[in-house]
């Protein structure tokens, strides 16, 4: 796995801290709590259910032991989160927590991300559930840390990744490692957007192109 470092559920309360600034100014958490302080309490919530959720049913990894940035993967045999798993693998007081925070005004992009992924993903993939670079690192190529060894492995496996993101400026980052909109959608009720996305197996590559 090259330089990557993989995290396990002891190591989500230092994995969450480079996630919550990452997404600290994310569009789906600024719709879901304007104030900024009230927010990064949320984001610090928002970003550990995945994190546990992908420690026991997939794969967090590292760009390196300083955690510049952090990913969660997951095969597409544990998505949906369903209930009883993620009772199983996140703590009931954080999921209580998410509640408090506003997590509840989360749900109807959500329940867009769930339905966009049931349709467009094909039947056998890896889910990119959450990466996230810290704003000190970010475009230093940590991101691209993270995601070539994995893509060069699905190349091998000859496996393809998906991805969503409500982030535009992520798309032209996901397409340079070769994966392409499936569709761009606005959510309901919002004044957010969606972009789908897919990357093929590339066999004969490693990871897609180089920055």
């Amino acid at each position: 796995m090259g330089e990557l470092v993989r995290l396990e559920r002891p190591d989500v309360g230092q994995a969450v801290e480079v996630l919550a600034t990452a997404f600290g100014d994310d569009p789906l958490l600024v719709h879901a709590c304007p104030d900024r302080e009230a927010r990064m309490k949320l984001a610090r919530i928002f970003c550990q259910v995945p994190l546990y959720y992908a420690a026991r049913y997939g794969e967090v990894y590292a760009s390196s032991h300083r955690l510049e940035g952090v990913a969660a993967w997951l095969p597409s045999a544990y998505y949906p989160l369903t209930p009883w798993r993620v009772l199983r693998a996140v703590p009931l007081s954080l999921l209580v927590g998410l509640g408090r925070a506003g997590g509840a005004r989360l749900r109807v992009a959500g329940d867009h991300l769930d339905a966009l992924h049931r349709r467009l993903a094909p039947p056998k993939h890896l889910f990119l559930l959450i990466l996230g670079v810290a704003p000190p690192f970010q475009g230093q190529g940590h991101a691209g840390r993270l995601l070539r060894p994995i893509l060069a492995r699905l190349d091998r496996e000859v496996r393809p990744c998906y991805v969503d993101t409500m982030q535009e400026r992520n798309v032209s980052l996901y397409e340079h490692f070769g994966f392409r909109t499936l569709e761009e959608s606005p959510v309901p009720g919002t004044d957010l957007t969606a972009w789908a996305m897919l990357r093929p197996p590339c066999p004969g590559t490693i990871g897609g192109p180089v920055r």
